[in-house]
């Protein structure tokens, strides 16, 4: 295994689901495993929830959550953009919950159902606010008719997708909330009624307990962000990811690091080599800004971010070939205080979300999945 490793924690997963449960009381939740689980390891993420007890889990594509269904997933999944006409004989086999944005897409699906004998599972998906996909409020009602009436179709429920969760200070969220419980009432008083209803994803779920309904969607939080501010609902980061020195060399006044020379030595130091970079998910962008942990200190990312590798300026620090990298984690410095560097701040430095800096991390970086859930039997092997 390669020294660059992404540590995933099950513990912390298990411990934010337990936030999540204790912050939400009876509510159903749909845990949000799309890209990798956020670059956390979808299946092995997907069968420790499982485990867990909850009660569906959602993708982005059918093709993701056809490998749940060949790892052995066997709880409800949603997958939460459109069915393409070509997807439909695959989501209804491998018995998917789909969002019906289009009647023409549920007609499609419909004829798929009746094609195997079965019936697809669909959620009316209103378009509040956030105009990506699903149906206008105004045609909200009479859609969900004509989909009640579309042979081998099931619908089930209904849902909604807020646009400025993230912003406590936005109002919109309110305005969608509104439009959402109106379409509902339309919906009602046509006859059509609804098992599922669910709309908050993570920033949401802590934001409005009126979004919570029947079931709510934590994408983010699950993987230990986005946190209430609560001190005792605080969440656990799930990945870390850490390396090991590979080379050093003193640099003296004048050198330069990396390319583009964007890093020049001022006094005379040292530079290390870290075995990690862009085509691991480690952003170029980073450059300039980043820190890294060496022995708990921090220390500045210098020169061009390269595709398999960084530098980092430890100064006249006693550092070794072999030491511990922290990139994104924990590190205890020898006065036995602890250092940590989060996504927040990893986002921060590269002007962009968490979200991005966890899904990021390439394929090419092993995962080792570490606490309780993975000693169990088939949470990391088939």
């Amino acid at each position: 295994m390669r020294s660059t490793v992404a540590t995933i924690d099950l513990d912390a997963l298990e411990w934010n689901l337990g936030v999540i449960r204790r912050h939400t009381p009876g509510k159903a939740v749909l845990g949000m495993v799309k890209a990798n689980a956020y670059g956390h390891g979808m299946i092995q993420i997907s069968r420790a929830l499982q485990a867990c007890g909850v009660e569906m889990l959602g993708t982005a594509l059918v093709d993701e959550a056809i490998l749940l269904r060949a790892a052995g997933i066997t709880i409800p999944i949603m997958v939460l953009t459109p069915v393409e006409p070509h997807e439909c004989l695959a989501a209804v086999e491998h018995n998917l919950i789909t969002v019906a944005c289009d009647l023409s897409q549920v007609r499609a699906l419909g004829e798929a159902a009746v094609s195997l004998g079965k019936h697809a599972e669909v959620h009316l998906y209103v378009d509040t606010g956030m105009h990506r996909e699903g149906f206008r409020p105004h045609d909200a009602a009479s859609a969900a008719l004509e989909i009640r009436s579309v042979s081998g179709i099931n619908l089930t429920g209904i849902c909604t997708h807020f646009a400025t969760a993230d912003d406590p200070n936005s109002p919109f969220l309110h305005e969608q909330l509104s439009t959402f419980n109106e379409v509902r009432k339309q919906c009602e008083a046509v006859g059509c009624t609804f098992a599922a209803v669910h709309a908050a994803n993570t920033g949401a779920m802590w934001q409005s307990e009126q979004t919570h309904f029947s079931m709510v969607r934590p994408g983010l939080s699950l993987y230990g962000y986005a946190s209430p501010g609560n001190e005792a609902m605080t969440l656990r980061p799930v990945m870390s990811l850490a390396s090991r020195i590979i080379s050093m060399r003193r640099a003296w006044p004048g050198e330069t690091v990396s390319y583009g020379r964007r890093y020049m030595v001022t006094s005379e130091t040292t530079i290390v080599t870290v075995p990690v970079g862009y085509g691991d998910g480690y952003m170029r962008r980073l450059t300039g800004t980043a820190e890294c942990l060496i022995g708990g200190e921090r220390y500045p990312v210098v020169g061009s971010i390269c595709m398999d590798e960084l530098m980092v300026d430890v100064g006249n620090a006693d550092v070794h070939l072999g030491d511990e990298v922290v990139l994104l984690g924990r590190q205890v410095r020898s006065d036995g205080h602890l250092n940590s560097i989060d996504a927040v701040e990893i986002a921060a430095w590269a002007s962009t979300i968490p979200y991005e800096i966890t899904t990021t991390i390439s394929a090419r970086v092993p995962r080792s999945f570490t606490g309780r859930l993975a000693t169990q039997p088939g949470i990391l092997t088939s």
